[in-house]
């Protein structure tokens, strides 16, 4: 595994975000997804399209010294298109602060908070094994449950593959979505709760029903090194909702939009410090 570079504190705020995870527990009455469910469930998020979610989000994390941060009220954006094109804004009053990214190939991050502000960009060969704090970003959409998860083994239907590494599903009802998603090594949680229903009917033209659930609230737990955050994302931001989407996932159109003054190359080759080559933007 290749970790990112990035500074402490506020400019480490944002990658830091990335590796975290929250999660209270285990939940009562819960069990791992049946054969069924799996395949229902499944079939439910390949029938997803693309969406735009906003709110907040609140962090906490311990940086390298052992010094406990919490950054509360964050604005957040998410916006993805089928199958691996995302990006997420992270603000404050109307500032960006970073923005996350990948097309599915390349993943990339913009540290608006650093001097100099900073792009990492993480090529294709590297990008499967990227990490921060141990958390492959190639993982960030299994973590919402955009993408269709494969089961390991048919005879073990509750370990699913995921880019986060094997994990369980849980429920609380064959019937409903997950409710928490915990790797097979011990090092995540994920707790989904208030999912609540995708309005389609006016963008599908056989009005299918497609797509129906995503989580109004995501909380992630990492648990080594610790942090958590909490995501409660609903409906799209006004101002944002006719943003030109062949932008988003775009890195020139990026780069020339964000300005980072220094850009951070991470490839397959790249050393422990995770950093290939630097070079001005």
């Amino acid at each position: 595994m290749t970790p990112l570079p990035w500074p402490q504190l506020h400019g480490g705020f944002l990658v830091v975000l990335l590796s975290m995870a929250g999660c209270h527990g285990p939940q009562k009455k819960e069990s791992p997804f049946s054969l069924e469910a799996q395949e229902a469930w499944r079939e439910d998020r390949q029938q997803l399209t693309k969406l735009h979610r906003s709110g907040v989000c609140e962090l906490e994390w311990t940086d390298e010294a052992g010094r406990r941060h919490f950054e509360p009220q964050v604005d957040c954006d998410l916006w993805w298109q089928p199958p691996s094109s995302f990006a997420l804004q992270f603000s404050k009053l109307g500032e960006t602060l970073g923005w996350v990214g990948g097309d599915g190939t390349q993943l990339w991050l913009f540290d608006l908070l650093s001097d100099p502000t900073q792009l990492t960009i993480i090529e294709a060969e590297a990008a499967a094994n990227a990490t921060v704090f141990g958390l492959p970003l190639a993982g960030l959409l299994d973590g919402w449950q955009l993408q269709p998860l494969a089961a390991v083994d048919p005879s073990s239907p509750e370990v699913v593959q995921s880019r986060l590494g094997p994990a369980t599903l849980f429920t609380s009802s064959a019937d409903l979505p997950p409710t928490r998603l915990a790797t097979v090594d011990g090092q995540l949680e994920i707790l989904y709760s208030r999912w609540n229903m995708i309005d389609r009917g006016l963008d599908d033209l056989n009005e299918r029903s497609v797509g129906q659930w995503f989580p109004e609230r995501v909380e992630w737990k990492l648990h080594s090194p610790e942090a958590t955050a909490t995501f409660w994302l609903r409906q799209p931001r006004r101002g944002l909702e006719r943003q030109r989407w062949n932008r988003l996932f775009d890195l020139d159109r990026l780069r020339r939009s964000l300005r980072p003054q220094t850009t951070s190359v991470i490839s397959e080759g790249s050393g422990p410090e995770g950093s290939a080559k630097t070079a001005g933007s």
